[in-house]
């Protein structure tokens, strides 16, 4: 939907999270405006690029560059984690090597110099981040054939070879890939609304043995921590002539390895093709990590348990729309996983 249509307003009093969605983009543009007071671009033209947990606006100026504003809709991250996402960002886009292979959105300073800025949303009744990053050109991967699914995978051991060679600055830091389990669990089994008794037991079964594996893989050496995207899939990078582009790195974590391949392969479930080529991929930069295929399932069972937790919990109206259907498959597809070891997305 452009953003430049006009809005339907909803009533002045009215929540956010009750607001249609040409409301919410209608106020969230005016919040955006007002962001791009503090960086040096004099702006020719705001329209929506994507309305979701954050929003996002392409920003093009009166001398004919180009931008992606990102605000913090619904993301909570603490001013360190904005800090090191920022401070990631910059830092990939100025090495050489990732440079050679992948390309990545780097942050614009402020007038003031910061990589970031807050604008306060009287909506939601807080300071929203916002942050300004180059355009990548490109359409979104979405789902992949087999040459876009090994570009992912060779993407991430380039995102993995880098911090390697590259430490959080001081006063930045990430949280931890696994605190959003219990976390959005939480959420699920608070729930009454959307959910019922029966969904919520799975949930609930399926948070008992995802924790059990999954602290059995961070406990194992071989497997040590260090930032991951945690969130790398089709519609989250770019592909213009064979080349990869990574953006949103919103939901960047402290993890292992075999998190951020189990999240990105929890989307291309049931096409084990191109789950291979995105190991292949992956293969072909740096050795694949030597994991248990149970401790893989249930980082990619996890995935499902935070995501509903999301769903709950977002203020979005498409989104929270989609609420009770999302559960119910939720639902099914977790207790198919419990009965089985592996997790799905299309069931018998």
């Amino acid at each position: 939907m452009p953003a430049d249509l006009p809005a339907a307003e909803s009533p002045a009093d009215l929540p956010f999270e009750q607001r249609s969605t040409r409301s919410q983009v209608a106020r969230l543009r005016r919040v955006a405006e007002r962001a791009l007071e503090a960086y040096p671009v004099d702006t020719a033209r705001l329209r929506l690029l994507l309305h979701g947990y954050n929003t996002t606006f392409r920003v093009d100026t009166t001398d004919g560059r180009t931008f992606a504003l990102r605000l913090n809709v619904n993301s909570r991250r603490a001013e360190e984690h904005l800090a090191a996402e920022a401070a990631w960002l910059s830092a990939l886009a100025a090495d050489p090597v990732v440079g050679e292979r992948i390309s990545v959105p780097a942050p614009v300073p402020t007038r003031d110099g910061d990589l970031r800025t807050t604008v306060w949303s009287d909506d939601l009744g807080r300071d929203l981040p916002a942050l300004l990053m180059s355009w990548l050109p490109g359409r979104d991967l979405g789902d992949p054939d087999p040459d876009g699914a090994r570009a992912l995978g060779a993407a991430m051991a380039t995102l993995h070879d880098h911090v390697c060679r590259w430490a959080l600055p001081a006063g930045a830091s990430l949280p931890d890939v696994d605190a959003p389990i219990d976390e959005m669990a939480a959420v699920v089994a608070a729930d009454r609304s959307v959910t019922t008794a029966e969904q919520r037991a799975v949930f609930a079964a399926v948070h008992d043995r995802v924790g059990g594996l999954i602290a059995q893989l961070r406990a194992d050496p071989s497997h040590p921590s260090a930032p991951i995207h945690a969130d790398l899939h089709g519609e989250n990078v770019k592909w213009l002539r064979k080349r990869i582009a990574v953006f949103d790195f919103d939901d960047a974590c402290v993890g292992t390895t075999v998190h951020d391949l189990a999240i990105s392969l929890y989307y291309l479930r049931d096409d084990d093709p191109i789950e291979q080529a995105v190991l292949d991929g992956y293969a072909s930069v740096r050795p694949l990590p030597n994991y248990e295929q149970e401790h893989l399932e249930a980082v990619i069972a996890a995935r499902n348990l935070v995501l509903a937790g999301d769903v709950l919990s977002i203020t979005t109206a498409d989104i929270r729309a989609i609420a009770p259907d999302y559960l119910v498959r939720s639902a099914t597809k977790l207790q198919a996983y419990l009965n089985t070891g592996r997790y799905r997305h299309t069931l018998d």
